[in-house]
């Protein structure tokens, strides 16, 4: 289990998380949320770095030619920890801005395994204009796999030896808050991306940056909409239900079908009628690409690590519960997820769907008629914390093993009081009147 310590970072004082399947964070705007899932991002796409530098080297050599090979491999044992320790500082930089002005007691720690870890602070620097220096620190291990000799092979064979040393079989998918920004601009964003240089694309935070190349890179897939995976993926009969099951919740979700034609994505009301993706509504712009991202990732073999801004935003309380459901029957195959939130309905939904895998441990058959079997969580499996003030609560319930949402709910029992309130003044004065 991945364990990740903050220490001072943006709006968070110290933060200790115990990074499981399912991992929900909720509290109020400006709390942090982000920046933990941020962090998380930032240290489990390492082995990504990693593989891109060794992929490169290996095709440096390609260019020099073999007669510049042995000097090569002299200076790549020399330079890749080098390497990887400078991509990591403007891997910092770019997702968390500029360290300036950040607490120089600073600390990020991550935890991949009892032997493997990175861990990022500030020093002093002698560059009066970047007095805070990112200093980068990892564990024997990785220095080691840094180190040796590598040689032409199979891109397959390297991510296999990656996952085993990070202890992660998972690809990390980052799904931002304001997303309709992407599909406002629909089929012009290409145009806007491709005429960036590269200055311009850093100014994107690193997780902003993932996501839109992403969904730029997959949106051809999408040709026939989701339906049409089923055509051009194999899906394994294990997953086809799962699938099917899938596609009802995104109709009822979305309220109709998407696909990218033409150079242009499209929601088709039905058979006959569609809308440009630009002009549909604020809550299907928000979700169409989480519910795209999920179903394509469902059929793939590759296991996916999704880290989920407010897949809430901008739907109604039924579509909450829906798109929550969703999520669960993805992370139920096979995936991870940590996702933030400020919605009760979501809490909610997620209470439901743990209290289903407890009851169902009782009585299966009557529990998923109720609720589907796949849309179950398992509580061992389930993570929440609520944070505030800088610090990062753990809000599940020890006896119901169910999250506390009454931290939330606070909120509308103030809400209440003050109505209270008001309905007291009215009965006074119509008393003395």
């Amino acid at each position: 289990m991945h364990q990740l310590t903050i220490d001072r970072l943006g709006p968070v004082q110290h933060c200790e998380l115990a990074v499981r399947q399912y991992t929900v964070l909720t509290g109020f705007q400006a709390a942090g949320k982000s920046t933990v899932a941020k962090v998380i991002y930032f240290f489990r796409t390492m082995k990504d770095d990693i593989f891109q530098l060794i992929q490169q080297q290996e095709y440096s050599k390609r260019i020099y030619g073999s007669k510049y090979a042995s000097s090569l491999e002299d200076a790549k044992q020399r330079t890749l920890c080098g390497d990887f320790e400078s991509l990591v500082r403007s891997k910092f930089l770019s997702t968390f801005g500029s360290s300036y002005s950040m607490d120089k007691r600073m600390r990020l720690c991550y935890r991949y395994h009892d032997d493997v870890k990175i861990t990022i602070s500030l020093t002093e620097s002698r560059n009066s204009l970047t007095p805070n220096f990112i200093w980068v620190e990892y564990s024997p291990q990785i220095r080691s796999f840094l180190s040796r000799s590598w040689t032409a092979k199979d891109p397959g064979a390297l991510r296999r030896e990656l996952n085993e040393l990070f202890d992660d079989p998972y690809e990390t998918v980052y799904i931002p808050a304001g997303r309709s920004v992407l599909t406002i601009l629909g089929s012009q964003f290409n145009y806007f991306y491709s005429t960036m240089d590269d200055a311009q694309k850093r100014l994107l935070d690193a997780c902003t940056r993932d996501y839109l190349e992403r969904v730029m890179r997959l949106r051809p897939q999408f040709a026939n909409g989701l339906e049409g995976l089923g055509e051009g993926m194999l899906i394994l009969k294990t997953k086809k239900d799962l699938y099917e099951e899938a596609l009802t919740l995104v109709a009822q979700i979305l309220k109709g079908k998407y696909t990218f034609a033409d150079g242009e994505e499209r929601i088709w009301v039905d058979k006959d009628r569609y809308v440009k993706i630009n002009f549909v509504s604020s809550g299907q712009q928000e979700t169409v690409w989480i519910l795209n991202l999920l179903v394509y990732y469902l059929v793939a073999e590759q296991p996916v690590f999704f880290i989920m801004e407010e897949p809430e935003s901008n739907l109604f309380p039924e579509s909450q519960k829906l798109i929550i459901e969703l999520i669960s029957l993805v992370v139920g195959a096979g995936n991870a997820v940590l996702l933030t939130t400020h919605s009760p309905y979501v809490l909610g939904t997620v209470n439901n769907l743990l209290y289903a895998d407890t009851v169902g441990k009782r009585a299966l058959q009557k529990t998923a008629q109720i609720i589907s079997r796949c849309k179950w969580i398992e509580s061992a499996s389930c993570a929440a914390l609520f944070i505030e003030n800088g610090h990062a609560e753990d809000c599940m319930d020890p006896e119901l093993m169910q999250i506390d949402n009454s931290l939330l709910d606070q909120i509308s029992h103030g809400i209440n009081k003050e109505y209270d309130a008001l309905f007291a003044i009215e009965q006074q004065a119509e008393e003395g009147s």
